[in-house]
This record gives structure tokens, C-alpha cells and sequence, in this order.
């Protein structure tokens, strides 16, 4: 279906609201916002493909790509124990971290997640949730 929206139309309130349910269809189109990722040692993670991953672990991670970043974009990453748990990740040092560290929550089927906000240079953590079940 065809869509023309133009921003300098948009100046009563029921035309944001159109604008709204526009661009819910284009993340639709998309359906890629969340990827679940099959385990691997050292993840690829494209930011062009999703906002968000998740990832059972089987054993530790011993290093994470984020690929295709853009300045201003945040991705989420979840980390979920699998096997005997008490998996670890390291990361690479474009990637800071609150306390320069992130330990997942070490407990079999519990999740642990991170936020980061690529700055044109570096990922900087904005924010985690640990032990979550």
C-alpha cells in the first residue's frame, strides 16, 4: 500500500497519530527488531538486522562483535545461562562498561541484559538487568 507523508503537512494532532500507525507498519515490514541467536563462542551481533538479541550460552563468550554500528543506535543483548551456567562474556575495548565490568547473573535459565548507545567511536552501557527469570 502505498504511503506520502509529508512532515510539513503534519499540523493537526489526528495527523501524528496517522504518522504513528505508518511507521508501526514499517517495524512490521521489518519484523526484525528481535533476533534469537544460536550459540557461539564469539557472536556476531549486526545492528542493521535488530535492535535486540538474545543468546542461550553453552559455554563462555569470549568475544562479541557488534557490527555495522551508526552513531545515535542502541542495541539490547541478552544472555541467557544454558548448560551448567556460570558463563562469562568478554568484550572488546570499544565496549565501556558501569564499573568496567559485566558479570551475567550465573544461574541456569536466567537471563542477564545489556543496553548500549554507540557513540561514533565507542558503545557505552546505558543500563542492565541481572538474575532476571
Amino acid at each position: 500500500m502505498e504511503r506520502s507523508i509529508i512532515l510539513n503537512d503534519l499540523k493537526n494532532p489526528s495527523d501524528l497519530f496517522r504518522l504513528r500507525d505508518y511507521v508501526r507498519e514499517l517495524y512490521e515490514l521489518l519484523d526484525k527488531r528481535h533476533i534469537v541467536k544460536a550459540f557461539s563462542a564469539t557472536p556476531e551481533f549486526d545492528m542493521d538486522l535488530a535492535d535486540s538479541y538474545s543468546i542461550t550460552m553453552a559455554s563462555d563468550i569470549t568475544g562479541v562483535t557488534l557490527k555495522n554500528p551508526a552513531k545515535g543506535r542502541t542495541i539490547t543483548l541478552i544472555f541467557i545461562q544454558g548448560g551448567v551456567g556460570s558463563y562469562t562474556v568478554v568484550w572488546t575495548t570499544s565496549v565501556k562498561l558501569t564499573g568496567a565490568s559485566f558479570v551475567p547473573t550465573v544461574t541456569v535459565g536466567a537471563a542477564s541484559a545489556i543496553m548500549f548507545l554507540y557513540d561514533g567511536t565507542n558503545f557505552y552501557e546505558i543500563g542492565r538487568a541481572l538474575d532476571v527469570r
